[in-house]
């Protein structure tokens, strides 16, 4: 990987992590496109770091402050919920995607070689955000039912084309949970979700011993850099656009990119 396209590729993952357009199958065009071969591991792991830190920083305060509520449950709830109760809905939303992560890994796998089928994923993305234009969420509370079909809908977003935030967000708008809530329970779903991928990710790395030489770390240490500024910026470009209404507008993006990949690697 040259300096060029880690620059490029640090951007994409940065950027699209959070926005509702699907960073794996940016990514996974994006690659393509440069003549890289898919799924590069320590690239992966890398960026999914820098994306992982990156919500870390952004919601710093609200995490920090669960934290210190299963040590001091008075006066420490965020958004209207304890600690606890972020916590058993966070791991309620989690089990699918580790259920389909774990069990379907292989056909996963073999899905980011299909660009025609990231192309169709994104076309289905665009339709389901295009589809919450009219919602408006109306502050239903945020239980363990509603907690895990939008674990349901990140479990279906690990296919590449499909967006993370995308559909979990657009799900819980559909379920009637408010615009802040939604998005804040994304973010925060996203945490051990990007966890996972990292360890499984540094997993088959170490097996297959494809850690670099010392001297082989430059542009990933740029990719990291870039990945994790422009994933903090894309926290809050999303939150503005879904307190302004524009979350469906993301839909025409993922409409455009997927029609053009079908174009592109058409048969």
């Amino acid at each position: 990987m040259t300096y060029l396209e880690a620059v490029v590729l640090g951007l994409i993952q940065g950027l699209t992590e959070f926005l509702p357009v699907s960073s794996s199958g940016h990514l996974a065009l994006a690659e393509a496109l440069f003549g890289l071969p898919p799924g590069d591991l320590l690239f992966e792991i890398v960026v999914h770091v820098a994306t992982l830190l990156a919500v870390v920083a952004y919601y710093r305060g609200e995490l920090r402050q669960i934290l210190a509520g299963f040590v001091r449950p008075e006066g420490s709830e965020v958004a209207g919920m304890s600690s606890w109760r972020w916590l058993g809905l966070l791991v309620i939303g989690t089990l699918p995607a580790v259920v389909v992560g774990l069990t379907l890994e292989a056909r996963i796998e073999a899905a980011f070689g299909d660009y025609s089928a990231i192309g169709f994923s994104l076309l289905a993305t665009g339709t389901l955000l295009l589809s919450t234009r009219a919602l408006s969420g109306v502050l239903r509370r945020l239980g363990a039912g509603r907690a895990l079909a939008i674990g349901c809908a990140q479990a279906v977003a690990i296919l590449p084309g499909v967006s993370r935030s995308g559909a979990t967000i657009a799900t819980a708008l559909w379920l009637g949970v408010e615009r802040e809530q939604a998005a804040r329970f994304s973010f925060f779903l996203a945490l051990p979700a990007i966890t996972g991928a990292f360890i499984l990710q540094l997993a088959k790395a170490l097996k297959s011993g494809s850690l670099p030489g010392v001297n082989d770390w430059g542009p990933l240490v740029v990719a990291f850099v870039i990945a994790g500024v422009s994933g903090y910026v894309a926290v809050g470009l999303l939150l503005r656009a879904l307190a302004r209404r524009h979350f469906a507008l993301f839909g025409i993006w993922c409409w455009l990119v997927g029609l053009a990949a079908l174009w592109h690697w058409r048969t």
